[in-house]
C-alpha cells in the first residue's frame, strides 16, 4: 500500500503496524496476568516495573548527539541505540515473568492460568526472536558514489538525483529528494521509468536536514534548491544566516521558565485591572 505525504510517495507500513499492535497486545496480556496473580507476586512485579520504567525514562532524557565516525558517514545516534538495546532485552524479562506466572498457576492448580501464562511465554519468545542483533550499521553515507541510505536499502547515484526538496516546516527531520529516471531495485517500474520523490527520516540519527543538504551540495553544487512546482509558499522554510536550524538543540529549562512566566502573568494582570478599577 502507498500513500502521498506532502507530495512524496511513501510506503504504508501495514505489516509493521500489525507487528506493533501484536507487541502491544502481548504486553497488555502480561499486565493483566500480573494483575490477576497472587498477592505474593503481583505487587513486587508492579513496583519493579515502575522503577524500571522510571529509570528508562530518565536515561532516555539525556542529550542526544549524532554518531559520525568519519566525514559523510553517520550511524544511529546514542539515544536510538540505547532504546533499541532495551527493546531487545525487554522481551526476555517478559518471558521470565511469564514462566513465573505459569509456575504460580501450576502451584495453585489453575489449569487455565497455566495455559494463559504459556501463551504469554510463546508471545515473548516470538518478540525476542524477531529482534535482530544490534550492530554498528551505517545508516547514511554520502561520498563520490552517491547517497546511501539504509532506510531506502540502496545507494542513489549522483546522476539519478535531480533536486533536494526544500525543508518543510511540518515535516521536520525529513530529507526529501527528487529522483529522475533510474534503475534502483527498491522502486517499482513506473518510478524507475519517470522518477519519483523519496524521503529519508533523519530523526534516528539526531541529524539536521541542513547538515545533510550541505554535504550533498559538496558533491553536487548544481542541484536546484528552489521549491518544488506547486508547493505552497508557507510550507517552505528558507535557511537564514545566523538563525537556528533543525540541528540546533532547545534549552528545555529556558522554555519551562518562559511557560511559568506566561502562566504567572495572567493573575498579575488581573490584580492590576482590579486595583485600577478600585481607584476609579
Amino acid at each position: 500500500m502507498r500513500k502521498v505525504a506532502n507530495g512524496v510517495r511513501t510506503s504504508l507500513p501495514t505489516g509493521e503496524i500489525a507487528r506493533e499492535m501484536t507487541t502491544t497486545a502481548i504486553w497488555c496480556g502480561l499486565l493483566l496476568g500480573v494483575w490477576g496473580g497472587s498477592p505474593e507476586v503481583g505487587p513486587p512485579l508492579f513496583v519493579a516495573g515502575g522503577l524500571a520504567a522510571a529509570a528508562f525514562w530518565w536515561a532516555a532524557r539525556r542529550e542526544d548527539a549524532p554518531d559520525q565516525p568519519e566525514l559523510g558517514v553517520w550511524r544511529a545516534s546514542r539515544k536510538t541505540l540505547f532504546q533499541a538495546r532495551w527493546k531487545r532485552r525487554a522481551p526476555f524479562g517478559g518471558l521470565a515473568i511469564g514462566l513465573l506466572l505459569a509456575g504460580q498457576s501450576w502451584w495453585y492448580g489453575d489449569a487455565w492460568g497455566v495455559v494463559y501464562a504459556l501463551a504469554l511465554c510463546g508471545g515473548f519468545g516470538w518478540l525476542a526472536w524477531r529482534r535482530k542483533p544490534l550492530e554498528d550499521w551505517v545508516e547514511l553515507r554520502i561520498d563520490a558514489a552517491g547517497l546511501y541510505s539504509r532506510e531506502l536499502g540502496c545507494t542513489i547515484p549522483w546522476p539519478a538525483l535531480q533536486a533536494v526538496r526544500p525543508r518543510a516546516r511540518h515535516r521536520a527531520g525529513k530529507l526529501g529528494l527528487r529522483l529522475g529516471p533510474n534503475d534502483l531495485p527498491v522502486l517499482d517500474a513506473a518510478d524507475r521509468a519517470v522518477g519519483a520523490d523519496v524521503e529519508i527520516d533523519l530523526a534516528p540519527l539526531a541529524l539536521g536536514v541542513d547538515a545533510v543538504r550541505a554535504e550533498i551540495f559538496r558533491y553536487r553544487p548544481d542541484l536546484e534548491i528552489g521549491p518544488a512546482p506547486g508547493a505552497p509558499p508557507e510550507s517552505i522554510v528558507t535557511p537564514i544566516p545566523g538563525a537556528a536550524t533543525e540541528a540546533d538543540g532547545r534549552d528545555d529549562s529556558a522554555l519551562a521558565a518562559v511557560s511559568m512566566l506566561a502562566v504567572a502573568q495572567n493573575p498579575a494582570l488581573a490584580l492590576i485591572a482590579l486595583s485600577s478599577s478600585s481607584d476609579r
